[in-house]
This record gives C-alpha cells, sequence and structure tokens, in this order.
C-alpha cells in the first residue's frame, strides 16, 4: 500500500496523523498541516506551530505580480527560520503565467513546494481575478497548475473551495483537472466562496472531490480542510472524507496545541506552566523577528487575545492586553496571572463536562471565526 494511500485510523486514535507522507519528491513527518493564513502565518508563528508539530507550513498567500515585480512590501514575508525544515510557500494571480513566473522565482528562493490558492473569497482579490474567482474559469484552472508544475521542479499543490456559488458545485470538475495538470497534492475547502463560518464545512463534498481525483490519481494526496478545531474534528474529517492529511487553519489561533495533540498521542491541554512556556517563546520570537518599536506590540496584541483564555482570570487580563502599550508589560502581567493558578491545573478545565468523550472534551477555540460571524465577512481560510 502507497505510503499515500488512505488508512482507517487503527485504536490509538491519533496513530495515523503520526504517519508521513509524501507530496512530491518532499516527505513530511506527519500528516497535521498548518495552512497559511493571511497576516498570522509569519516566521515567529510557524516555528511555534512546527514545534508543537505541524509537519508542514505555508508562507501566506501572496500575489504572483508583487512577486515578479519584486515589491518591498512583500520582502520580510520570504523570511525563513533555519529551525524551518519544510516550508511551502501559497501564490495566487490572474493568469497561468503571471502564476508559474512567480513560482520559478519562489523555487530560487528556497521554497520546498508552491501552492497554488484557487479559494480565497476575499471581495479584494476575487474583483482582480484571484483566489476564488479562478474556480469560474475551469480552463485558467487547469491551464494554471499544468503552467506552473512544468515550470519548476519543486511540488506544485493547489487549493480549492467547493465552487464560487452555492448553487454550482464546481469542486468534482476542479479536481479532475487539478489531478490531470499533475499538481502533488489537493487541498479542497468544505465551503463556498461565499460562506463564512457560520456554515458548517461539508465533509462529504470534501470527500465527492477527492473521489473524483483519484479516478485519474489514485496516489494523488488529498487533504481536507475547514472546522478543525479539535482532535475529534480531525478524526471526522479524516473518518468522512478520506483524505490523506488535515489541515488546520483558524483552530491554531490561540492553541497550537492542537497539532501536539494530533501528532503525540497525548490528548491533554496544557498546565498553566506548559501554557506560559509557549506563550512567552511566541513572544520573543515574534519580537526577535519584528524588532523592537509599537508596531510589534500592536501584531502581538492579536497573539496575545488569541492565547489568554482557558484560565480563571484569563478575561479580565485579556482586556487588559488587547491595549498593551509593552511586550514586557505583556509578559509581567501573563506572569502574575499564572502565579495564582493551582500547578496542576488544565486549560479549559472548567468547562470540560465529566461525561463528555476525551476527544470532545476540548473546547472549539475559534477566535477568527467569533470575529467573523461579528463583522459578518467572508471567512478566508
Amino acid at each position: 500500500m502507497s505510503a499515500n494511500s488512505h488508512l482507517n485510523p487503527p485504536p490509538d486514535p491519533c496513530a495515523w496523523f503520526r504517519q508521513p507522507l509524501r507530496i512530491g519528491r518532499v516527505e513530511i513527518p506527519n500528516r497535521a498541516i498548518l495552512a497559511p493564513l493571511a497576516g498570522v502565518s509569519d516566521v515567529p508563528f510557524r516555528r511555534i506551530c512546527q514545534e508543537m508539530g505541524a509537519g508542514l507550513t505555508f508562507v501566506e498567500m501572496l500575489s504572483a505580480r508583487a512577486i515578479v515585480l519584486d515589491r518591498n512590501s512583500t520582502a520580510r514575508i520570504f523570511d525563513r527560520h533555519p529551525d524551518e525544515p519544510r516550508l511551502g510557500v501559497q501564490v495566487t494571480g490572474g493568469s497561468a503565467e503571471d502564476v508559474a513566473r512567480a513560482a520559478i522565482r519562489l523555487e530560487g528562493m528556497g521554497f520546498d513546494m508552491v501552492d497554488i490558492n484557487m479559494g480565497c473569497p476575499v471581495r479584494k482579490i476575487v474583483a482582480k481575478g484571484w483566489g476564488s474567482a479562478i474556480l469560474s474559469d475551469p480552463d485558467r484552472l487547469e491551464a494554471t497548475v499544468a503552467r506552473t508544475r512544468e515550470s519548476v521542479g519543486i511540488p506544485v499543490t493547489a487549493k480549492i473551495r467547493l465552487g464560487f456559488i452555492p448553487e454550482q458545485s464546481t469542486a468534482e470538475d476542479s479536481a479532475r483537472r487539478i489531478a490531470r495538470a499533475g499538481a502533488a497534492m489537493l487541498t479542497v475547502h468544505g465551503r463556498y466562496r461565499g460562506e463564512t463560518y457560520g456554515v458548517p464545512c461539508r465533509r462529504h463534498a470534501i470527500r465527492d472531490a477527492a473521489r473524483a481525483a483519484r479516478e485519474l490519481r489514485p496516489d494523488l494526496p488529498v487533504c481536507g480542510n475547514g472546522d478543525v478545531l479539535t482532535v475529534a474534528d480531525a478524526l471526522r474529517m479524516v473518518e468522512e472524507t478520506g483524505c490523506d492529511a488535515v489541515m488546520v487553519s483558524r483552530g491554531a489561533l490561540g492553541n497550537p496545541w492542537l497539532f501536539r495533540h494530533l501528532t503525540s498521542g497525548r490528548i491533554e491541554e496544557p498546565t498553566p506552566g506548559e501554557w506560559l512556556d509557549v506563550v512567552l517563546r511566541h513572544l520573543d520570537y515574534h519580537q526577535s523577528f519584528h524588532g523592537d518599536h509599537m508596531g510589534t506590540v500592536f501584531s502581538a496584541r492579536k497573539l496575545l487575545v488569541w492565547y489568554v483564555t482557558g484560565f480563571p482570570g484569563c478575561r479580565r487580563l485579556r482586556e487588559e492586553l488587547s491595549t498593551v502599550d509593552s511586550l514586557d508589560t505583556a509578559r509581567r502581567r501573563i506572569r502574575e496571572l499564572v502565579a495564582t493558578l493551582p500547578p496542576d491545573l488544565r486549560r479549559f478545565q472548567e468547562r470540560q463536562a465529566a461525561n463528555e468523550h476525551p476527544l470532545d472534551r476540548s473546547p472549539r477555540l475559534d477566535p477568527k471565526g467569533d470575529m467573523d460571524r461579528r463583522w459578518d465577512r467572508a471567512a478566508a481560510g
């Protein structure tokens, strides 16, 4: 049986995730992948998720045109830390030629694979004919993958949604075209372009797209994406779609421990000390990478708001940290909170019901989804 064929999860519920996966010529150590998240997937965030167990991470989505024109605004996004052993980069563009030219540059920068985004729903992206707009032009979709694959030696992967509008599913046709064009992996997000996180991920549609792709390429790895916020969610994705890997998006925000749960078999929330260690390390990485200025403090606030939940006293501290003007002050206040907590307390312990199944005990921590629902805007991951 090939390394990429779907295996039913064995009695150890997370053993399946610890199996390696080959994507073209690149082998990743496990089947838990971090999605490229706009405004989030910088070097510090990727490092933390890799340390927690993510088998593969990506630089956030970039414009093919900006890459080709070498715009300074994208320069720092290309940075890679020596501790990042495998790193992909996601690109989108208005034509097959633009994406292929960008991929050639990205290969020269040393990235291990290029992922073509054909699912981003953000209006300003779609208005340019990028992201999920490509789903409405199946010939361009196929040509973009084929032309890019022919232009580079590194693996070319593709990410799609179920279609541009709910009344017209294109996922199966897109999957067949992507398989025929020679992609090294297909990622399917189980929503349509205009749907927010309030609409549940359609895992059955991911399953159907995977089957369509495998009609042409039985060994093509397919990655399922959408609503993976807990271990139980990830297992449902595997069991209901037959996917070969699971992509975690907003489920990693403030909760990189999800990767540890999936890849170590240790399904328990961190103690205050374990939580503190990761939060402070992420802040250190963030400050080292972005520098000592107020812009770094501003960008760190959202990280702190995502992290600071799950223990008594977090609500009040979260409100304080949302306006903090110093990372040293943030560190001091977080340490003070931890000093008030029993050392053996587990994060979210107060919310866990005694009769719940262990895999469902962790709360569905969803800061980005809550934000999108509040502002009624399209989901991007």
